[in-house]
């Protein structure tokens, strides 16, 4: 992967933390007694769902729902979330760690406890 593309993939991962961090704060304000899992499986259906994807998008949401069947805290809806719209998945082992990190930073940064996945 191209130096530019592996910046703008953890640039995209920043953000895409950082404003899955704000719906679910939202959220939890709205809805104060849902637990994280909850919230995060209500997030994971708005943000996710195929009328939202392309077709190559569609197929990733696809074959995530068959692997891990759900998104069940905020740290896995971010995962989630950059294997169907960035493309990154475990088997992509350096930038996926590099990804998880930013992810995990970005979430400790705004106040989020991660669980231990």
């Amino acid at each position: 992967m191209g130096f530019f593309k592996r910046i703008g993939k953890r640039g995209a991962a920043r953000t895409l933390a950082k404003s899955a961090h704000e719906a679910f704060i939202k959220y939890k304000k709205d809805n104060p007694d849902l637990p994280e899992a909850e919230i995060a499986e209500e997030l994971f259906k708005q943000r996710c769902s195929p009328g939202n994807l392309n077709k190559a998008e569609k197929v990733r949401f696809n074959k995530y729902l068959e692997e891990q069947g759900k998104a069940d805290s905020l740290f896995k809806l971010c995962l989630a979330m950059i294997y169907i719209l960035l493309d990154v998945s475990e088997a992509d082992v350096k930038e996926y760690e590099i990804v998880r990190k930013v992810i995990e930073e970005e979430l400790v940064r705004s106040g989020h406890e991660i669980p231990s996945v």
